[in-house]
This record gives C-alpha cells, structure tokens and sequence, in this order.
C-alpha cells in the first residue's frame, strides 16, 4: 500500500528512539527517558522536539540567565528542528528540509527518513551515520498518533 501525506499530517508523540549499531548493539538515543512530539502540517511543514527528559536543569528563570555550560548540558540530548517536508511515496521516505534547528548545522540541510505507518504508530528509519570513532549506526525511531 502506498503511503500518502494524509497518513504523515497530523502530531505525533515520541515512543522511542534507538540506536542500532552494525555491530548488533542497541541503545536508547536519549537515555532511558525521553519525550517530545513531531508534527507534519498540512501545508508541508515539518517540527520536531526531542530529547531526554533527565536533562540537567538550571536554577536561572529564563534562558538569558543560565551559564554557557548549564545550556551545554541542556542541548546535548535534545533536537530541535523545522522546515519543509517532502515525501517520496515510491520509496516511503520522507524528507525534512531543515530552515531552523538548535544544531545550526543541520540548518539548510536535510534530514532523511524512510517510514511506515501503522495504524495510529509511525515507524521511521535514518539513514546511516557514523559516531565520531568510527562504528555505524542507525536510529529507529516510533511514534504514535496524538488524537485530539
């Protein structure tokens, strides 16, 4: 069955996240809790924020008020990110062109996910990546249908 852009519009709330290594290796991206919701519009717009939800806090009452290092810690297992989406029905990907991100290099970039929907859950699949020392990995992610 060919997956259309009504199956993709709509939010979406994280379910899981998980590293999978060529090596068999498997581990949650963000640590054993996270959060966070994806949401594809109608007019082709693409959000998405996640991240652990053991982040550090900050004592300060607003952004402007945490030391560099506090916002260190907060951004480093957290993804933030909007753009266009464009969706591949012959191959079931879906391709988010990112215009803003908390990651500033993936800002004019793309992001690539092949996916299948079930039901009320969505299946997503990166493309592979490469840690910095060297060892392959894909993240399979899931994420299930927020009803109003």
């Amino acid at each position: 069955m060919t997956t259309t852009i009504d199956d993709l519009v709509g939010a979406w709330k994280f379910v899981s996240a998980e590293e999978v290594f060529a090596d068999g290796e498997c581990r949650p991206q963000f640590g054993p809790s996270a959060d966070g919701y994806l949401s594809y519009s109608p007019n082709g717009i693409v959000t998405a924020v996640l991240g652990s939800t053991t982040r550090p806090a900050s004592a300060a009452p607003s952004p402007e008020g945490a030391t560099d290092a506090e916002v260190v810690a907060m951004a480093r297992d957290f993804i933030a990110y909007g753009g266009p989406f464009t969706l591949d029905p012959d191959t079931d990907t879906v391709t988010h062109h990112i215009d803003i991100a908390l990651f500033p290099g993936w800002q004019g970039g793309t992001q690539v996910r092949t996916f299948t929907v079930h039901g009320n859950l969505l299946y997503g699949k990166t493309l592979p990546a490469t840690t910095p020392d060297g060892r392959s990995f894909h993240v399979e992610l899931t994420w299930g249908r927020v009803h109003a």
